[in-house]
């Protein structure tokens, strides 16, 4: 992000590198903070024990399976966000999600390289809602795949691999 964000978005005076958090502006005294950016995503199980899967549609990761979700937008909690991005993406509601933890990971977007801070959620849905699914958004098809099949050399993420380990490992 260093290397890309260069100059202050104030005043348009060269920014300096402080440390590895803050590119600072001489001229006016804006401080730049390099902070993660919130995201979610869910593990949605159905009655089988499968994990549903999204196929992205767009870059980055095209064409690799993902959990849903995505970016919180601003004034939003991460409770709202996932509640949100499930509807956008696959066309239902979900009332409980579960807080399953954090995860941390790089997301390269035409240049910058972000890192996400993820905030994973997880529950069970009910086959009448399996039925209202539909690939939305940016989601180009969607699959069910059971535990021990999962595709992890075609998952997007590696925080998403470490956050589905983590659900494995707590489900037993």
């Amino acid at each position: 992000m260093t290397k890309k964000f260069q100059y202050c978005p104030t005043c348009k005076e060269k920014l300096k590198i402080t440390n590895q958090k803050i590119l600072d502006c001489s001229a006016c005294g804006f401080h730049f903070y390099l902070n993660p950016v919130p995201t979610v995503a869910i593990i949605l199980e159905n009655k089988n024990g499968e994990i549903l899967f999204g196929k992205r549609k767009f870059l980055p990761k095209k064409g690799f399976w993902d959990l849903p979700g995505g970016f919180i937008d601003f004034n939003e909690k991460a409770e709202k966000s996932i509640v949100r991005e499930v509807k956008e993406e696959l066309g239902i509601e979900i009332k409980e999600p579960k807080f399953l933890g954090t995860y941390i990971c790089f997301y390269p977007y035409k240049g910058i390289n972000y890192q996400p801070l993820c905030l994973v959620f997880f529950e069970k849905i009910s086959n009448k809602k399996i039925k209202k699914l539909k690939a939305a958004d940016d989601v180009l098809s969607i699959n069910f795949f059971p535990k021990n099949k999962i595709p992890w050399e075609k998952l997007a993420f590696p925080d998403i691999k470490e956050a589905l380990k983590d659900y494995l490992k707590s489900v037993k």
